[in-house]
């Protein structure tokens, strides 16, 4: 192979190594969109894996992780199980407390391997108002984020009819519902892992979900307007925007320059070659 071919065939290998050897920068940002009026939703939880970390299944028993996300609006079991059985996973707890409509929580994930062991994204958030019903997804492969390992942004609707569960771990009473009064209603949770036990399985919420709430002390002001409280008459009640911006990895900046500095030395190689090749002219 010519000197010159060779270092073009290294630097068209480096080039190459720069677009696929990343790791990525990857901020969520979570938007309430539903109606004034509307359900709150917890700090939502994500979990970043390789397709191994399920964190429910409709039918099934809730686990103690999601019973505690949905009842109380806490994820540190569901942190704590994701940290220890999704093996170089990355999560992150979106902040400032619970988001109601209108409102929006932002958090940047580093070092994000979205071709390996971050390619796979789940989700969970308590609704509020409820005694356990929550947002998540229950296919730990449905939403795949390796097509945006180079770099770019997707938009996911979360909650609305159909995409609401019930961890049927809790009788759904006003007497132990949790953020009754952001809505005028009485009653409510005032401990964590209150409320009388269901036993029951992970189901989707349908129908109009709060008229057959039990309110045995009539928690709930006469003639209330459930309209904006009907997630099930919405499409959804959130977005998640997630953008990623690639990172090359320092190994990779290494072989570029590598690559560059073999270029230019076959350059100057062959320059000096020519140089001592080239006859001198004659004198007049």
């Amino acid at each position: 192979m010519k000197p010159y071919t060779l270092a073009r065939a290294v630097l068209a290998a480096c080039i190459s190594l720069s677009a696929v050897a990343q790791a990525a920068d990857v901020t969520f940002t979570f938007t309430n969109t539903g109606p004034v009026g509307g359900v709150g939703v917890a700090p939502l939880w994500l979990g970043l894996h390789d397709g191994g970390f399920d964190s429910f299944n409709v039918g099934a028993a809730a686990s103690v992780a999601i019973e505690r996300a949905a009842e109380d609006g806490n994820a540190n079991v569901l942190t704590a199980d994701f940290a220890n059985q999704a093996t170089g996973g990355l999560q992150a707890r979106l902040p400032l407390g619970p988001r109601f409509p209108g409102t929006s929580s932002t958090f940047t994930l580093h070092n994000v391997d979205l071709n390996g062991a971050n390619r796979y994204l789940s989700y969970a958030a308590m609704v509020v108002l409820s005694n356990d019903f929550f947002i998540g997804n229950d296919n730990a492969k449905a939403i795949d984020l390796s097509s945006l390992a180079g770099g770019g942004q997707l938009s996911l609707a979360l909650g609305g009819a159909g995409h609401v569960y019930d961890a049927g771990t809790e009788q759904n009473n006003f007497a132990y519902s949790l953020a009754n009064g952001a809505y005028g209603i009485g009653g409510g949770q005032s401990g964590p892992n209150q409320g009388v036990d269901e036993h029951g399985v992970v189901h989707v919420v349908t129908g109009n979900p709060y008229v057959d709430f039990v309110d045995g002390g009539n928690y709930v002001p006469a003639n209330f307007d459930w309209t904006a409280l009907n997630f099930n008459s919405q499409q959804s009640f959130g977005r998640l925007d997630i953008s990623v911006a690639a990172v090359p990895e320092p190994e990779t900046y290494a072989m570029l320059f590598a690559g560059l500095g073999l270029l230019g030395f076959v350059a100057r190689r062959r320059a000096n070659s020519a140089s001592i090749a080239k006859p001198p002219s004659s004198m007049a």
